[in-house]
């Protein structure tokens, strides 16, 4: 009986992100967390942030 609800929980809720490339395009908002595609022009940077934007389709 418990195993089978554990398994209709698992949802996609994060997708790959067209401009930079990382997991992080939430498809129910519409937009991504890390460059903020979708929400903004410019890409979202932050002094915090280690992790670099992957220029994989950025002009």
């Amino acid at each position: 009986m418990g195993t089978k609800h554990k398994k209709t929980g698992k949802k996609l809720i994060h997708q790959r992100c067209r401009r930079c490339g990382r997991r992080s395009y939430n498809i129910r908002k519409g937009h991504c967390a890390a460059c903020g595609y979708g929400r903004s022009k410019r890409i979202k940077r932050n002094r915090w942030k280690n992790k670099t934007v992957q220029r994989i389709r950025i002009r």
